[in-house]
This record gives structure tokens, sequence and C-alpha cells, in this order.
């Protein structure tokens, strides 16, 4: 049973291992580009993934068990929702990297709750392509200075431009597992 509420968090150890170990790790190790490589990789298989789901499951919420860095809430999810959140939180990071490259200041909130789905589209993955077209455009024409200023992460702390670039990858990364749970649970439960 799914019994988190949406921006609960993760598990203190995932937090701490993601903030303490990941996070620094991804800063030391990553440039702009193989970030942007990853985050386009990450994004090639989620399409693929998402051709083998049939139209009655694509929109069908489905119980996950626990999967790392995936909290309690976004555990009941349909394929179309992982495509939706992907693409919400992708364009938000778009206009977050954009301001922080400029050196201004990204004044509105940023929260867990902001980017959960609510539609629960039929054209979600359509969307999820139409955003991926569009960051390979912006990041091509970003500058790819480490900006000084920098925008919190709700769970992780101050991220600079360069960070939130990297964290297009990690997320994408993080829901495409998510989505390979749904797609393995849906298969099971035939």
């Amino acid at each position: 049973m799914v019994t988190g509420k949406p921006g609960e968090g993760l598990p203190k150890g995932e937090f701490l291992l993601i903030r303490l170990l990941l996070v620094p790790m991804v800063r030391t190790l990553f440039t702009w580009h193989i970030a942007y490589w990853l985050f386009r990789r990450e994004a090639a298989i989620i399409i693929r993934l998402a051709r083998t789901v049939t139209p009655e499951n694509f929109q069908k919420m489905t119980v996950i068990d626990k999967t790392f860095a995936i909290e309690d809430h976004s555990r009941q999810y349909s394929p179309s929702m992982v495509f939706e959140h992907l693409s919400i939180t992708g364009r938000g990071v778009m206009g977050v990297i954009a301001s922080l490259s400029a050196e201004r200041p990204f004044d509105r909130p940023i929260t867990i709750e902001g980017v959960k789905p609510h539609a629960n589209k039929a054209d979600a993955l359509q969307d999820f392509e139409t955003f991926v077209d569009e960051y390979g455009r912006f990041f091509r024409n970003l500058s790819k200075k480490h900006s000084r200023t920098t925008k919190a992460h709700p769970w992780f702390g101050p991220f600079n431009n360069f960070d939130w670039n990297a964290f297009m990858y990690m997320h994408t990364f993080i829901h495409r597992r998510q989505l390979e749970s749904i797609l393995k649970t849906q298969k099971e439960t035939l």
C-alpha cells in the first residue's frame, strides 16, 4: 500500500547517501557534456521502453515495490505519469538553469509537490519526446560557465547551473528505473 504524501521525502539512509556521496561525486567526476550525454542516453532508453507499453497499460496506475530514490507517494504511477513528471520537471529545470546561467536569482519556489503529474495524459510520451528535443536545443546554446548564483533543490541543497544540468541526468536515471519497475510489475500481473 502507498501511504506517503507528495514531497514527504526519502528514507533517511537514501537521502544521506544521495546528498553526502552521490551529489559530491557527480560534481567531481562529471562535465557539462558527460551529464548531458548521460541524460540523452537515459531519455533514449525511456523512449525505447515506452514503445513496449500496451495501450491498455499506458495510463494504468501500478503500485511498485520500494525503489531507490523514489519517495513512497510516487510508487503508484502509470507509465504516462512518469513521462509527464519528467517533462514538468525538465522544463522547470531549464528555467532554473537559464536564470542561474545569467547570474539572476530564480525567485519562484521549487517544491516536490509542484512537479508531480496530475493529468495521466494519453499523449504524455509525445510531450516527453518534445521536451528532450527542447532540452537538446537549450543545451547546445547554453553557456557552459559555472554560475555563482544558486537555487536550492528542495532536498539536496544549493545547486548552481552545472549542478542542475547534472541533476537532469540523475533524475532521468531514477525515473527510468521507476518505469522499468512499473513495466515489470504490469507484466507480472497479467
